[in-house]
């Protein structure tokens, strides 16, 4: 498999070396009229000022595990959205995934679900309407890693114990069904979860985000289930809240998650161990929470079946909670084997930094991830057995001077191209991210936006990269032209620390 793997990022980084643009790959069809062009950002990431959430305590007490850097420094989004919707049709755009932030809306306790904040609502609206202005579909996030203190407080977790505590799953619903019946009649596509599994392993498996904890397997399999649990609650909240058909389709509604997702590959193939090592993370990461909300299974040892006792297949209240797919692809993880089998489901190592020195040959973001795009078509056939349209959430590359934006857009829009043209139900593509913001524990060093954001000038003045240009070619082609692999190659990257997600 790794051997395959290799050849074809070969094959893909080696189109259009030569000027003259020879050698260039077949043409590809049309993206059909109705395809959505998108950005992606996150409340948490841009807003700055959400003091009432358990990722701004975080700030203060992860240490060696963040940059130091803080979110209120961010891209000030909320004093600039006007600009950035207008940046974002410039592009082309017209679509954008945005989040709506528990916290502000409901600072307190005591203000949910009856009391939300006025001002907050009102700036969401405002925000949403601003995009549907500028005839932009907009995809709403509800929880995008930030919870509310009142719900998760690092610091008094007896009281406020996040994802651990059961009672979550009835207030997510109630947060849900506010979240439709306030602004479905702008709003039918709907995320409930972002990377949930990306936050159960980062929350308590390796400890870098909220709350922290370290190897602590059996909560983190409660909280995976609970966070399936949630999702199937809001999306019943959604369904029964948001009757408004913004875009006259005749469905009101749609909602799903967004599902991080990896290509996994053994550096050794014929290593037994690290093959199956590399298939549990496939699983794990790819699969679990999607059989949950698409086929309403649950995997209580996290085996790969529901065979066992205490498994359960096809649960009415999880079954076909799934309108579409979303997903977020940022590339490959090679894994190596654990010492023993002993610590399931940890049984390898994954590797996501520098694989040019595991022997993994393929261009590298600041991020040191590897730059894989024919991964991304290998997930869009892995999903196609579920039979739900796809939307792809997130994808985008850490890349502060657009040395690599324009081919990562070139070469991964190509691959959605090929999808489509052979039948797979894409939906849209929603670019992270709209703008340079804060990222998590890594902070401002990885620089993900289409727009660059000048982060030591107070009036955060953005600049459109060479990467908002090769977006834009692209969907005023509506597909990908050949040439485009002759007109944009891979510069040098530069380096950020390996912290955070």
């Amino acid at each position: 498999m790794l051997s395959r793997l290799i050849v074809a990022v070969t094959l893909i980084a080696g189109c259009g070396d030569d000027s003259d643009h020879a050698d260039l790959p077949p043409a590809v069809g049309q993206f059909p009229d109705g395809f959505l062009w998108g950005t992606a950002i996150a409340p948490y990431q841009v807003e700055g000022d959400l003091h009432e959430t358990d990722w701004y305590q975080w700030e203060t007490l992860c240490g060696s595990r963040c940059s130091g850097d803080t979110a209120d420094d961010g891209p000030a989004f909320l004093s600039h959205y006007e600009e950035d919707l207008d940046a974002a049709r410039a592009m082309g755009n017209n679509a954008i995934r945005i989040g709506i932030d528990w916290s502000r809306l409901f600072p307190t306790a005591a203000s949910f679900p009856d009391s939300p904040d006025a001002d907050a609502v009102a700036l969401y609206h405002d925000i949403i309407a601003a995009a549907r202005a500028r005839d932009m579909t907009v995809m709403v996030t509800l929880i995008h890693f930030a919870l509310p203190t009142w719900i998760s407080d690092l610091d008094d977790p007896a009281s406020a114990p996040g994802w651990e505590d059961p009672a979550i799953v009835e207030r997510f619903a109630a947060f849900a069904g506010f979240a439709g019946a306030e602004f479905g009649d702008d709003v039918d596509l709907w995320i409930t979860l972002n990377e949930p599994f990306v936050n159960l392993v980062g929350g308590w498996v390796s400890g870098d985000v909220p709350p922290g904890k370290s190897l602590e397997i059996d909560l983190a399999l409660s909280v995976g289930e609970r966070m399936i649990r949630a999702h199937a609650a809001g999306y019943d909240a959604l369904h029964a809240a948001d009757t408004g058909d913004a875009d006259g389709d005749g469905v009101a509604a749609r909602v799903s998650i967004a599902q991080h997702s990896r290509i996994f590959v053994p550096k050794d193939p014929s290593n037994d161990r690290q093959v199956h090592a590399a298939e549990t993370f496939r699983y794990l990461l790819n699969d679990y929470f999607l059989n949950g909300a698409v086929h309403g299974d649950l995997d209580r040892n996290y085996d790969g079946d529901v065979d066992d006792e205490g498994d359960v297949a096809g649960d009415p209240e999880l079954v076909g909670r799934m309108d579409y797919i979303g997903l977020n692809y940022y590339g490959v993880t090679m894994v190596l084997e654990t010492a023993n089998d002993d610590s399931y489901p940890i049984i390898g190592i994954p590797l996501l930094n520098d694989l040019d020195a595991q022997g993994f040959d393929a261009p590298k973001s600041d991020f040191g991830w590897a730059i894989y795009p024919a991964g991304l078509r290998q997930l869009l056939d892995e999903l196609r057995p579920y039979q739900l349209p796809i939307q792809i959430t997130e994808n985008g590359v850490a890349d502060a001077t657009d040395a690599l934006r324009p081919r990562f857009l070139v070469e991964h829009l190509y691959e959605v191209a090929g999808a489509l043209d052979d039948g797979i139900d894409v939906e849209g593509y929603y670019h992270w991210a709209l703008m340079d913001n804060f990222e998590w524990g890594s902070g401002y060093c990885p620089r993900f936006g289409l727009l660059r954001v000048d982060f030591d000038d107070p009036a955060r003045p953005r600049t459109a990269g060479a990467g908002a240009e090769a977006y834009r070619r692209i969907i005023e082609d509506g597909t990908v032209e050949p040439s485009l692999f002759g007109d944009y190659q891979y510069g040098e990257p530069g380096f950020c620390p390996r912290l955070g997600l």
